[in-house]
């Protein structure tokens, strides 16, 4: 089972690199790993790098999870823990936050 390390301080992969793994995504050499997210196609859906929430988590640079939280809060918009974390999951996992 994954576990986020709410310790750790993330950074963003460069953009280069974020885009080649978007590239792999579209194109479904790399998907999620889970039998749900599989189903559900989460990374070319909810949890496509490109779709507003991923992306704006992103642009934020470097932070632990809850660093980012509190400045995707106060820049964007509200947005519950759980479903903060479930997309910070999503980008570790896509290896984008590194």
């Amino acid at each position: 089972m994954f576990s986020q390390d709410f310790q750790k301080t993330y950074t963003m992969v460069n953009s280069a690199e974020r885009m080649n793994i978007i590239q792999q995504i579209d194109t479904n050499v790399i998907v999620s790993e889970c039998a749900t997210g599989q189903r559900k196609e989460w990374w070319t859906k909810k949890h496509h790098p490109e779709n507003e929430i991923p992306k704006n988590i992103y642009l934020l640079g470097q932070g632990t999870v809850r660093q980012l939280y509190d400045q995707y809060h106060s820049r964007y918009h509200t947005i519950e823990w759980d479903e903060f974390i479930g997309f910070t999951r999503e980008l570790i996992k896509q290896k984008i936050m590194v």
